[in-house]
């Protein structure tokens, strides 16, 4: 599980992060240098951004928000995780719908594209999931 604690950056919103990153195996976010993400990024270390990822892994994804120099979000790191059929924790629904967290929205979309279901707020696996364990 992810430990957020070492991340220099704690707005409002970092327990709801540190939630998500306590469950979670590994992290993708891209996000500019003062941006939350990015200090996730870094406080994750080797297990953030890998380009590695297996079929037993739920990767936490953070994406920033509407703000002046904002990076998207890493699809083609996404991408990787995808393909290996990792779950997912992403925002809940309620938090990425607040006007800011455009990132997190582009996630929620791109995942619901590639074939991937919300089964718990911001818990996503393949629709036609053949995960052991998860209904």
């Amino acid at each position: 599980m992810l430990d957020l604690t070492k991340s220099r950056r704690k707005t409002a919103y970092f327990g709801k992060d540190a939630r998500k990153a306590a469950a979670a195996t590994k992290f993708i976010g891209r996000g500019s240098a003062l941006s939350s993400t990015a200090a996730y990024a870094r406080a994750c270390g080797d297990l953030s951004n890998c380009h590695a990822y297996t079929r037993e892994d739920v990767v936490m994804i953070s994406a920033e928000g509407n703000r002046r120099g904002r990076l998207t979000p890493d699809f083609t790191e996404i991408d990787l995780a995808i393909a290996a059929r990792s779950r997912f924790i992403t925002d809940c629904r309620e938090d990425r719908e607040r006007a800011y967290n455009i990132g997190e929205r582009e996630v929620a979309r791109y995942l619901a594209h590639h074939g991937y279901r919300e089964y718990a707020g911001g818990h996503w696996m393949p629709q036609t999931s053949d995960i052991v364990g998860v209904e």
